[in-house]
């Protein structure tokens, strides 16, 4: 029992430590690295352009099929299955005393904080208002904590689905179970379109960004049970 709760402890600290080290790569970048986020940024304004045909598109789809879609895979993006994912796993893991699994679940939970510190801290910065308010694609009213009106850009719901579906397809090799995760993804992230809450760049935005924050965590979960050999 001693041991299994010095390494849930262990687990925690390892919590701030990856997250350090997450938030100081780009220290480390060369050009290229750089280059590549200005081309990523870029992306976003052209994707911009498109904001609001997409949005008058999703207007025009709506229908008791496509609202039943919808309602069926919002819940994925508010984090409670997150949440309830995170405790299954890493409980189990830790019940089991099975490495892989307590790390896998704890996974989790690290995809969710690291994705969405940034897109707490951009929400506020850029003070986006969102479709829903009819003031347009480019208005901004920066530097702020709320009301929840002026916080559109990122999507914190795509950044939660989609950290969420790159860890969970991570932890298994079979390509049926990762399509169905990022097909969850992808539909949670239309949703959020659907319900006139983000604009399309809020969504790309987001889905970079929680992708890039699950990417990194799996391939340090391979090359950590690939060097140790399983458990």
């Amino acid at each position: 029992m001693k041991s299994r709760l010095t390494k849930i402890g262990q687990d925690f600290k390892r919590l701030f430590v990856e997250w350090g080290e997450y938030y100081t790569i780009p220290r480390k970048w060369q050009l290229k690295q750089w280059l590549i986020l200005v081309e990523f940024l870029l992306l976003v304004f052209i994707t911009a352009y498109f904001d609001e045909p997409i949005r008058y598109f999703f207007l025009t789809i709506h229908g008791p099929v496509e609202d039943r879609i919808a309602a069926f895979v919002h819940p994925f993006g508010t984090g409670k299955p997150s949440l309830y994912l995170f405790l299954g796993i890493y409980v189990v893991g830790v019940a089991i005393n099975s490495e892989r699994t307590r790390v896998g679940g704890f996974m989790i939970l690290q995809s969710f904080l690291y994705s969405g510190a940034i897109t707490i801290a951009l929400k506020s910065l850029v003070g986006r208002w969102r479709p829903n308010q009819w003031h347009g694609n480019l208005t901004f009213h920066p530097l702020v904590t709320g009301p929840n009106a002026y916080l559109s850009f990122p999507s914190g719901d795509v950044a939660v689905v989609f950290a969420l579906s790159i860890v969970m397809g991570g932890l298994w090799k079979n390509r049926i179970w990762q399509f169905l995760w990022i097909l969850l993804a992808i539909l949670t992230s239309l949703s959020r379109i659907y319900y006139n809450a983000h604009w399309f760049s809020d969504v790309v935005f987001s889905t970079v960004n929680a992708s890039v924050a699950g990417v990194w965590l799996v391939r340090r979960y391979k090359v950590q049970f690939s060097l140790s050999g399983g458990e």
